[in-house]
């Protein structure tokens, strides 16, 4: 499934030849896919050919069955990868659901490796401009799909990643907070955004489409 076979040395996400099994069935075979710096790309197809699948890998954890995934010229996985990485995944939910959003949200910024004050400092500033006073406020325990879905676009984005990988990530969102999660990518220029969706709303605001629906062996 070669989805684009040029190598960009400078590429912020390089994917060569990668397959992934589960037992014998094949979810990604071949694929190649190069991303550059600011581009925004989105995964198209079906349930099940592999767009969740390939976001894992590349965030390193799900391992390739074959071929070599590259984050800001290192291997999926590694430390140096992960810190590029900003990642959102459909329906996750690793919050801590006793705690308040903006609780929770300084507790990861801190695993990103920020002091407290400024943990604190991060988190107030993706509140107030993703607007998520509120949800902040509440615990996680009582806030719905959507809201947990923005907390986690907003702790996607707490160190700055080069690369965002957004599973379905507006899917729970109503149009005014679908709106404000694209502004905030589009004020991140430089940010190479991998996007798994269906929904014209988030197609239209990519430049490139890819489409995962093809026959495997």
């Amino acid at each position: 499934m070669a989805l684009q076979t040029k190598a960009d040395p400078n590429a912020v996400l390089s994917v060569r030849d990668v397959t992934r099994r589960f037992g014998e069935r094949v979810v990604l075979s071949d694929l190649d896919l190069e991303v550059a710096a600011g581009e925004r790309v989105a995964l198209r197809g079906a349930n099940g050919v592999g767009k969740t699948t390939l976001l894992r890998c590349i965030a390193g954890t799900l391992e390739v069955s074959g071929g070599t995934i590259r984050v800001a010229g290192h291997p999926a996985g590694s430390l140096e990868a992960r810190r590029s990485i900003g990642l959102s995944l459909s329906q996750e939910r690793s919050f801590y659901m006793r705690l308040t959003g903006a609780e929770n949200l300084r507790v990861f910024a801190g695993v990103r490796g920020l002091s407290r004050r400024a943990a604190t400092a991060r988190v107030d500033e993706l509140v107030e401009e993703l607007e998520l006073a509120e949800i902040a406020a509440q615990r996680c325990d009582r806030c719905s799909s959507g809201q947990l879905q923005q907390l986690a676009l907003a702790r996607a984005l707490i160190h700055e990643p080069g690369l965002l990988l957004l599973d379905e990530p507006t899917r729970s969102l109503d149009t005014a907070a679908r709106e404000r999660f694209w502004a905030a990518v589009e004020r991140r220029p430089s940010a190479a955004v991998v996007c798994a969706t269906h929904l014209p709303e988030d197609l239209d605001r990519v430049r490139r489409q890819l489409s995962l629906d093809r026959v495997l062996p």
